[in-house]
């Protein structure tokens, strides 16, 4: 799923942050434009009710509730309004005026609770009305209330502010969605230069990134990001030169002088011999350094030839089996084979073996301790799963990863002879395969597989 790792895009994150924002603001302004316009229409429901008294032209009629009603009657003054209501209670709260219908026990207590000078502008709620209105004190202890039912007009104004919140809301999230895709293309971008980087690390020195030459900040790093990884592989390359040129210079003068040594050491006897023999130990341990240097040179730059056959799985693991069966004896290590006899895989066979062949040696050579060491092939999801299996104390897990470099030992011990180079040159076929070196501790011993992609030719 691409939601959650959108959701820890940037982009994404300050794009849903702006809207969020927005829409805290759309809200707070929908209840203040709401309040604005509640007061603005309160304020002119006040107006309408002087304006209502000054055309009535009562105020000579304020001495007296009936005499006020009956001028009423007398003048046929009615309401041109259905919001608009006018009612007269003479002293006694008896109402001479007016719908009583429209107003509770409440409203009435609530109106001559106020009934005192200076006349007062009053509001009256219900579930149902809102009266808004001059209450006007008579002197015959009666009262005059003008108002209007202002509910109406509350909902109608509250329209405007719900209906802009709606718009805005509609604005912001057509923003959110429209820079769902722009985020999307920079999350891709992001987790490509990621994965470039991750297979760079992984030894496939040849990956770039992938870019168009837009102008933007993502193009300008991989622009750069692509300058830094071609020279890194250019000097890698050049000490992978180097090494291999000294090593093929060193050779044949190293032949030269093991054949004097040995013809020397024919002629002594005695001490003298025994260090000429050490000598010549000693050149034939830099011997094979500097052909594992040139193999693994030719491996890493793709100077040898190899080819993908078609291999039968336990064929090529007994032929292993064979060879390494009895170091593994004078060890006391019992060899064990898990391959299908019909199982095949496609690969360069010199190749493979050597990889296989060097993780047995390994096996013995590091984990002496296991009794039982499992060489097995399977497939899985149509890959090849290559994996040797030993009981030793295997290899700490901050340390699998410094493994695979040149020269890289994690033990000092002298009777343990190696150079470092064999996890080096296993990794280098495998990258020549475009596969994978996996190596898992099982406790006790420790589980090396080698994957190869695709159970195919191609």
């Amino acid at each position: 799923m691409f939601i959650k790792p959108l959701l820890h895009s940037s982009s994404f994150r300050q794009a849903a942050t702006i809207a969020f924002i927005c829409l805290l603001i759309s809200c707070a302004a929908i209840f203040i434009s709401n309040a604005i316009l509640e007061n603005i229409m309160k304020s002119h429901v006040r107006s309408m009710i002087f304006e209502n008294l000054e055309k009535q032209k009562l105020n000579i009629a304020y001495n007296n509730s009936i005499q006020l009603a009956e001028l009423l009657a007398k003048t046929n003054i009615t309401e041109s309004r259905k919001d608009h209501f006018t009612f007269i209670f003479d002293a006694n709260n008896q109402i001479l005026s007016g719908d009583q219908h429209y107003l509770s026990d409440s409203h009435i207590e609530a109106l001559q609770q106020n009934n005192t000078n200076p006349p007062r502008i009053l509001s009256l709620k219900s579930p149902r009305i809102e009266l808004l209105g001059l209450l006007v004190p008579l002197v015959d202890g009666g009262m005059y209330f003008n108002a209007y039912n202002v509910q109406p007009m509350i909902q109608q104004t509250r329209l405007i502010p719900l209906m802009t919140g709606a718009g805005l809301l509609a604005i912001q999230l057509t923003i959110l969605f429209i820079s769902l895709p722009f985020s999307l293309h920079n999350l891709y971008r992001v987790n490509h230069i990621i994965d470039v980087l991750e297979d760079y690390a992984r030894g496939k020195h040849d990956v770039r990134v992938s870019y168009k030459n837009n102008g933007d900040e993502f193009g300008q790093l991989s622009q750069e990001i692509n300058l830094v990884l071609g020279r890194t592989q250019k000097l890698m390359e050049e000490v992978r030169d180097i090494t291999s040129h000294v090593a093929h210079e060193l050779r044949t003068p190293l032949t030269r002088l093991q054949h004097k040594l040995i013809n020397l050491s024919e002629r002594v006897q005695g001490e003298e011999q025994h260090e000429l023999e050490f000598a010549i130990k000693e050149t034939k341990q830099i011997q094979v350094l500097f052909r594992a240097i040139m193999r693994l040179s030719e491996v890493e730059t793709g100077q040898i030839c190899h080819q993908k056959d078609k291999i039968n799985a336990y064929d090529m693991l007994y032929e292993v089996y064979e060879y390494y069966q009895p170091l593994a004896e004078n060890h006391g290590i019992e060899l064990r084979l898990d391959a299908h006899k019909k199982h095949v895989f496609y690969a360069d066979q010199t190749l493979i073996f050597q990889a296989i062949a060097n993780l047995l040696d390994n096996a013995i050579k590091y984990a002496p301790q296991s009794k039982i060491i499992h060489l097995s092939i399977a497939t899985s999801s149509g890959d090849t799963l290559i994996k040797v299996t030993d009981q030793g104390a295997g290899i700490p897990e901050e340390s699998q990863r410094f493994v695979t470099q040149r020269f890289k030992r994690l033990t000092s011990k002298k009777e343990v002879f190696g150079h470092g180079l064999g996890l080096t040159l296993i990794q280098a076929i495998v990258s020549l395969h475009h596969g994978d070196l996996i190596l898992t501790n099982t406790h006790p011993g420790l589980c090396v597989c080698i994957k190869l992609r695709s159970n195919e030719m191609h």
